[in-house]
């Protein structure tokens, strides 16, 4: 059955699917079971799903609520957040339903093919309520491509550029939230001024604390005097990791009313046919097509060619991982999700200290350490705002605004061919 118990996998003794099944099971947790997938066994999973809504834009709202009603299907119209402050909090131009009534074994994906052959839409008018997570590794996963690992080193890699890089520039990293501390810590003085969603740390550490602080300091790093805002998204160990695309239309706009030229994003979503993100393209449509503002997003760590969005649209910079060799990285993905590549593999930068406990095998029950403010983290999540700061850093030096700063940056890479992957365009840090 489509998003069943997770111990439903037969290949359950490999290290790779059991990995795709713990990461599963704690996002299911932390959600009160309401999350689904799309295959029997969890760690064969394209798209990740709330099993009871769905979302429309405005333009099918009718043709939607028509169909239901020919079908005698029961419907009712809900909030996007619950959280949020009515529809949306600005407009209506997207919208969700609770479809309650099921038939034994049916899935949200059943629904959708019936509703559109009854409205005569195309496919992708009507979408489910996907789940969003912090860039999924290897195949069917859903986090960064390692967990967060301690190091012997005291200084970030890549290392803090010794000007006034990116002043003047405002950078909002939309991620799992901020760690204060690391703003006053004598080990991470780049993070001096940087702001940002608390996610309340305390020992032993939540899974995936730390990501949006990591992520925050590799700005900081390339781009030393950038203001940066961490939005957080799944703060307080709430999400598990991951958001409903419904939610991220709130953090979205907030983000937005920080008023960035540069947006860092190490999230995202396959969904159902690959087809583009109704929140993400109405993101684009209604906020950041005429603002002066660029979003940076990670390719994602499936190892495939597969659209991961948003960084799969052509609006967005979508950043794939290299090792230190300028290799593609085993985990990144490419194609249409990655416009560039620059390193993602055992990155430096601050993390909260604390004892940190592994979730996934095959290091499950692991306990890591963390003393110095700084760990070692892996992952396309953590070769974005390398390229997000070298934006904001081409905005200050050049006056330029953002497109023509993103685009600039963009003409300094340099094609080479990967062996497993084929022609890549790789920016390399050190050449600016």
């Amino acid at each position: 059955m489509t998003g069943g118990k997770c111990v439903s996998d037969f290949k359950i003794g490999d290290d790779q699917r059991r990995r795709a099944t713990d990461q599963l099971e704690k996002l299911r947790e932390a959600n009160e079971g309401r999350l689904a997938w799309d295959t029997e066994a969890p760690a064969d999973f394209t798209y990740l799903y709330d099993p009871d809504h769905v979302l429309v834009l405005a333009d099918d709202r009718a043709d939607l609520e028509g169909a239901l009603r020919r079908l005698d299907r029961a419907f009712e119209r809900v909030p996007l957040d619950p959280d949020d402050d009515g529809q949306d909090g600005e407009d209506e131009t997207l919208f969700r339903y609770l479809l309650p009534d099921r038939r034994e074994g049916e899935s949200i994906g059943d629904v959708i093919d019936e509703l559109e052959a009854d409205a005569g839409l195309a496919r992708g008018r009507i979408t489910p309520d996907h789940w969003i997570h912090i860039a999924p590794t290897g195949k069917g996963t859903a986090c960064p491509a390692t967990e967060p690992e301690e190091t012997g080193l005291c200084e970030p890699w890549p290392p803090v550029y010794d000007d006034s890089r990116g002043k003047g520039v405002q950078v909002v990293v939309v991620d799992t939230g901020w760690h204060p501390p690391a703003a006053t810590n004598p080990a991470t003085p780049w993070l001096e001024g940087v702001d940002g969603d608390d996610e309340n740390n305390a020992s032993p550490l939540r899974e995936y604390a730390g990501h949006g602080t990591h992520i925050a300091g590799v700005v900081r790093c390339l781009a030393p005097a950038t203001s940066v805002f961490v939005e957080g998204f799944a703060v307080n160990g709430i999400g598990g990791g991951g958001i409903l695309e419904s939610q991220m239309v709130r953090q979205l706009r907030e983000a937005m009313a920080h008023k960035p030229q540069v947006i860092s994003m190490s999230a995202g979503l396959r969904t159902r046919h690959d087809l583009p993100s109704l929140v993400f393209q109405r993101f684009h449509d209604h906020h950041l097509k005429d603002a002066d503002c660029v979003l940076v997003a990670a390719a994602g760590n499936d190892t495939s060619p597969a659209p991961f969005w948003p960084a799969a649209f052509d609006w967005a910079v979508g950043v794939g991982a290299l090792d230190r060799d300028l290799r593609v990285s085993d985990f990144s993905n490419y194609g249409v999700s990655a416009d560039v590549y620059t390193v993602g593999r055992n990155i430096v930068n601050a993390f909260p200290d604390g004892e940190y406990v592994c979730f996934e095998t095959p290091h499950k029950g692991d306990v890591r350490e963390f003393k110095t403010g700084l760990a070692r983290w892996s992952g396309t999540s953590f070769s974005t705002p390398i390229v997000a700061g070298l934006i904001a850093a081409e905005i200050s030096a050049s006056g330029a605004d953002a497109r023509t700063a993103r685009d600039t940056v963009l003409a300094r890479a340099v094609y080479r061919s990967d062996p497993t992957v084929g022609p890549i365009k790789v920016l390399d840090w050190n050449d600016f």
